[in-house]
């Protein structure tokens, strides 16, 4: 899929939703709250070529992997997208996520695949942003139990140290099938 300029953002203040409005009619709602974004007045303006570049660089990245349908690389780089124009910024919540003594033998940049372990359970993430420090990782599992009290949803983004970041038992998989095809 790619972003198209006929794309546009609305944001209804009476129900306090932000969506994209895609092409044929077709609309995706921003699965996260209010108050994770930037205060928002009535909108309906097109996606800027800055908006389209951060979708398709994601959307692109992540379908290399062929690990998912379309729709849900859609929604992942919408969300990504939605994430990088209007989210606010998060602090880290490391505490939730496992350190990791043997870190990623892979390039963590945005899109990579890796894992974060909550000490309940382990779920694959993506990387939408990173620093030398800190990485923002999106949730591509259905769900995520972090503690008893607290899970995350799919889709859901936080922000960790990099120290948290765990090589992905997928994209070991996928390299290791890539290597077998060109062998």
């Amino acid at each position: 899929m790619h972003a198209s300029q006929h794309w546009r953002w609305i944001f209804d203040p009476e129900t306090q939703q932000l969506s994209v409005e895609l092409d044929h009619g077709l609309v995706h709602k921003c699965p996260y709250k209010t108050s994770r974004l930037i205060p928002m007045n009535p909108l309906h303006a097109a996606f800027t070529m800055e908006d389209a570049e951060c979708f398709q660089e994601f959307y692109d990245v992540l379908s290399a992997y062929e690990l998912w349908d379309p729709m849900l690389l859609t929604q992942a780089a919408l969300n990504r997208t939605i994430l990088e124009r209007f989210g606010r910024p998060q602090m880290p919540q490391s505490w939730y996520f496992q350190s990791c003594t043997t870190a990623p033998n892979y390039d963590l940049d945005v899109g990579a695949l890796v894992e974060l372990n909550s000490g309940i359970e382990n779920a694959l993430f993506a990387i939408i942003d990173i620093d030398d420090e800190f990485a923002e990782c999106m949730c591509l599992a259905s769900s995520m139990t972090l503690s008893e009290v607290k899970e995350m949803q799919q889709f859901d983004s936080v922000k960790v140290l990099r120290n948290r970041l765990q090589p992905s038992h997928y994209l070991q998989l996928h390299l290791d099938d890539e290597h077998l095809r060109h062998a």
